[in-house]
């Protein structure tokens, strides 16, 4: 199991708040927060302890969770590791709570997202959602010990990081 901790705005659109659960999953949660673009409406979502991305379109809400697990899903199975830990993690989105959002750290990630997210769509076509996602997991973080998404969710489900893995996988690395 795992919680969707969400921000306010997207709190109010998506229901109350379920108490707080540790999370079944080495990955832990994952944060969400409304990026308004046009024509539509986003959901960055960030995983808390990887700072790995997905992008879902907001509406319809009343389906944003299960929008939410399978793009997820689909994120985790991109990460090089052996396939029995990647089920364990998909397994834990199988129950997905609302939460409220608190870690500060996320949030301060994801609002640099959100910038990128911007960025990105003024030069892309909003429909390559995917794509979105995999290029923010491209993304230097600093508040991560490998520097990289894709790097520190290897480090966190096997404990070490492969000699010689590079943290791209998207094919442009630069907007």
């Amino acid at each position: 199991m795992i919680t969707l901790c969400c921000s306010a705005q997207l709190l109010r659109r998506v229901g109350a708040a379920d108490p707080d659960m540790p999370p079944s999953g080495r990955l832990g949660n994952w944060y969400a927060k409304v990026v308004a673009t046009r024509p539509r409406h986003l959901v960055l979502c960030t995983n808390e302890r990887s700072l790995l991305c997905v992008v879902v379109p907001l509406a319809p809400h009343q389906s944003l969770l299960q929008r939410f697990a399978v793009a997820a899903q689909a994120r985790i199975n991109h990460i090089p590791v052996a396939a029995a830990l990647r089920l364990t993690e998909i397994g834990a989105l199988n129950t997905t709570r609302v939460g409220r959002a608190s870690n500060r750290s996320v949030i301060g990630s994801m609002t640099q997202f959100g910038y990128a997210v911007q960025s990105w769509l003024e030069r892309r076509p909003v429909d390559d959602l995917d794509a979105l996602g995999l290029w923010l997991c491209d993304t230097p973080c600093s508040p991560l010990t490998t520097h990289w998404p894709w790097l520190e969710a290897e480090l966190l489900l096997t404990g070490t990081v492969a000699p010689g893995r590079k943290p791209f996988k998207f094919s442009e690395h630069v907007i």
